[in-house]
């Protein structure tokens, strides 16, 4: 009884301790005279994320309260407070402005225990400006050029996917489909492997692409704390990566590098010019090599971020631009229309030149990112002390802030009608009225998504190279309206997009 009694003493202290500190850190934008989201345990203002609503769901509420009144809003990630920035203006001063205030983005990475998460993506400072410095050539229009020889390879496997749904008159499930073909993209393209997915049922590398875009609910707790608690979970060797997964991406890198070395065999891929900036620290021809190299766990990192970067966002701007012409049919007309009349004029051949000259399909990979955005959100690190005003407020050094892509992108002041699928909206007069920050599906500034061109490349191939030969529609069993799965990181449809699709 005494025992009980003691620890009862101790323990009610500590615990109004707990209380008072939370209660604080919740009260911190009050504090400031900032309006804002209030925050509860355990995820602050996200209590809701990945249950019953989508993040980008999410925001879009706090951005239609907020918008016409104030440039930024406060919220809580866990415990942490966080800045949403609502005003265009703001926006354009934290990613390009005002860029050296804000070239972090928070993310969490530990160099010494997970590898794989250490990539540029993540990095930081100096870090990050050696490898992005590196890395860019990488991503120069002749070496896409270079790499469209093997995109245009598998777009013929992409093309006779649809036989058996053909032959069985049977939906296809498009977001599965187009997966399958970014899959084999990259993973040609980034390590030179056939992986074969559009062939076979199942593949690894889905399997652990699935896994690592769709996590369970607490594993999405788990990653989200990390960031909030960086520096206690980097002392305590926390790791992002699953062990399976780093084991098998790690052993599939080493492998992959020690054979063509010890074989002397040069593939036209993104690893190899990895290795080349590994072994000579530069990618230019004739240059001298550079005492500057990277390391065999960067070319790993860097390979890691190049396929789950460009893998699941890829397939989903594919997805969703052909769901969007399934249920358009006369813009599927007139993109198929021009798709014909370009490849009369390049001797039937889908060429990089001919891709090119597609500029209305060009307009329709921007009109799905914009109205499915697959990331619905930037995120940003304040790396010093910065004035914001409206509210008026220095954001303290370490202070997140957060840009709601999707709701830019769904405002009628600045996209009348969001919800229509309309690709004039990306005509160069149109996106010359507009705000020079309304669009942002790559974010923007110095920190951009390095491989934005690869990106659109590969999408705007897919919807050509299937325009060519055949006619999707709606299937019934596409639940509509669309709504996304709260539960999954990027833009997903609930239910799937299930398209019919006939021969022309």
């Amino acid at each position: 009884m005494a025992f009980l009694f003691t620890t009862l003493c101790l323990l009610l202290p500590l615990l109004g301790l707990l209380y008072y500190y939370v209660r604080r850190k919740f009260a911190y934008w009050a504090d400031r005279g900032v309006p804002y989201v209030p925050g509860s345990l355990p995820m602050g203002s996200f209590n809701d994320m990945g249950s019953t609503k989508h993040i980008v769901e999410l925001l879009d509420a706090i951005y239609k309260q907020y918008r016409n009144t104030h440039k930024a809003v406060g919220m809580f990630l866990s415990i942490n407070p966080i800045l949403l920035a609502v005003d265009l203006e703001l926006v354009k001063q934290i990613l390009v402005k005002d860029f050296n205030s804000f070239h972090d983005r928070g993310m969490y990475f530990n160099e010494r225990d997970d590898p794989l998460a250490s990539h540029m993506f993540s990095v930081e400072g100096e870090r990050w400006r050696f490898l992005r410095n590196k890395l860019s050539p990488t991503f120069s229009s002749g070496k896409i050029k270079y790499m469209f020889l093997t995109v245009r390879e598998i777009g013929l496997e992409f093309l006779a996917s649809f036989e058996p749904f053909m032959e069985r008159k049977e939906p296809v499930e498009i977001g599965i489909q187009a997966q399958k073909f970014t899959c084999d993209v990259i993973g040609s393209c980034a390590f030179g492997l056939s992986c074969n997915a559009l062939k076979d049922e199942s593949t690894e590398l889905l399997d652990i692409a699935d896994r690592v875009f769709n996590p369970k609910p607490l594993e999405m707790m788990y990653m989200l704390l990390l960031i909030c608690f960086r520096k206690w979970a980097v002392k305590l060797r926390l790791k992002q990566t699953p062990a399976d997964i780093e084991r098998f991406f790690v052993g599939m890198v080493h492998k992959t590098v020690e054979h063509r070395e010890k074989n002397n065999i040069t593939r036209s891929d993104f690893l190899q010019l990895l290795m080349q900036l590994k072994n000579k620290g530069t990618l230019e021809e004739g240059e001298e090599d550079s005492k500057e190299t990277i390391s065999m766990n960067d070319v790993i990192a860097q390979a890691f971020l190049f396929f789950f970067g460009g893998f699941e966002t890829s397939s989903k701007a594919l997805s969703f631009a052909l769901f969007e012409l399934a249920l358009n049919p006369e813009l599927q007309e007139k993109a198929r229309d021009e798709v014909q009349r370009t490849l009369d004029k390049h001797d039937g051949l889908l060429t990089y030149e001919a891709l090119k000259d597609m500029t209305y399909v060009e307009q329709i990979v921007h009109e799905s990112l914009r109205k499915y955005a697959p990331i619905g959100n930037v995120i940003r690190k304040a790396n010093e002390p910065y004035q914001i005003h409206s509210p008026d407020i220095i954001l303290e050094k370490g202070t997140m802030v957060m840009i709601p892509v999707h709701s830019i992108h769904h405002d009628p002041e600045i996209y009348p009608d969001p919800s229509r699928f309309d690709p004039d909206r990306f005509t160069p007069e149109a996106i010359s009225a507009r705000h020079s920050h309304s669009f942002l599906p790559f974010g923007d500034g110095p920190r951009n998504c390095i491989g934005m061109r690869f990106a659109l490349l590969e999408v705007k191939f897919g919807i050509a190279q299937l325009l060519s030969r055949l006619r999707f529609t709606v299937n019934e069993k596409t639940q509509l309206p669309l709504r996304y799965d709260p539960k999954a990181n990027v833009a997903s449809a609930l239910g799937g997009l299930w398209l019919d699709v006939e021969r022309i």
